[in-house]
């Protein structure tokens, strides 16, 4: 699904690994050559002149430092190396630095199951994301950042996923409140208009910005996908996103051009609508990784 400059890649960089191990190759040739040399002239042995100029007989190996100072030349930037995280996004090339200040450290120092920050343009969310280990009563779903009991909560993902956005899919919940916060601006992508100009959702880790494109909204059953469906196992990931666009919702919005796949990184908002037995989502697919 990656394509252009702006686009995820999937693949590591073969250059910087190939280059480290051409390197490391150099250096053992020349050490071997070292000892072999200094075994011969701890023997009383020294190599038969070479005709062509080489080491003659009473001489020392010599090495010229310059050599030394080409290899350490010809290895990659060390930054280079070293700045990939070592979480699962680490593993895809950069699109540049993480473009949004966000409060996550100071929000991680007031409540440390704090681990994320999410930012939906043009909807007005913009919050810190807690992990509950209760999935079935998640405590900062009904309690503020200061663990008080709050109507409006906190935006959470739970144990149903891992607290890296590393599953194939990630749910991420948050109440409709009705002073119009948390996830209540989500019901914009109802509007055809809206959906089309605001096509993206950024979560930031304390290391990266994972940006995703998004696919879809609409309506449907409250049921807990990641219940029905394992979504490690490709045929059941094909079995729930194939029919999606097939949902019985006249105010459904699909961009197809971003249809989730296998091997894919999707995320899953989901919030309340008017009918209890009901959840409206967002579905969007990871687009482009920055660290």
């Amino acid at each position: 699904m990656w394509s252009g400059n702006g686009q995820l890649g999937k693949r590591t960089d073969k250059r910087i690994v190939l280059a480290i191990i051409a390197a490391i190759a150099v250096i053992a040739a020349l050490i071997a050559a070292i000892m072999y040399l200094e075994k011969q002239e701890g023997s009383g042995q020294a190599p038969a002149a070479d005709p062509g100029g080489g080491i003659t007989e009473g001489e020392s190996a010599q090495i010229d430092p310059a050599v030394f100072d080409r290899i350490e030349d010809d290895l990659p930037d060390k930054s280079a190396v070293t700045a990939r995280p070592d979480a699962w996004y680490g593993l895809y090339e950069s699109s540049g630095g993480i473009e949004h200040e966000t409060g996550l450290e100071g929000a991680i120092a007031v409540c440390p199951d704090v681990y994320a920050w999410i930012e939906v343009p043009g909807c007005g969310i913009d919050y810190p994301i807690a992990y509950c280990e209760d999935a079935v009563e998640p405590f900062y779903y009904t309690h503020d950042i200061h663990g008080d009991p709050s109507d409006n909560g906190m935006i959470i993902t739970d144990s149903m996923n891992e607290d890296d956005f590393s599953d194939p899919l990630t749910l991420v919940y948050g109440h409709n409140a009705e002073d119009g916060t948390m996830f209540a601006g989500l019901a914009g992508f109802r509007d055809s208009d809206f959906f089309e100009e605001n096509q993206y959702i950024n979560i930031y880790l304390h290391d990266a910005e994972l940006k995703y494109r998004i696919y879809a909204c609409f309506i449907g059953p409250a049921d807990n996908m990641l219940v029905a469906y394992d979504f490690t196992d490709p045929a059941q990931f094909n079995a729930f996103f194939d029919p999606m666009e097939d949902i019985r919702d006249l105010s459904a919005n699909f961009r197809q051009t971003e249809k989730p796949s296998v091997g894919d990184h999707v995320i899953g908002l989901v919030t309340h609508c008017d009918d209890e037995d009901k959840r409206l989502f967002v579905y969007a697919v990871l687009d482009e990784v920055r660290y």
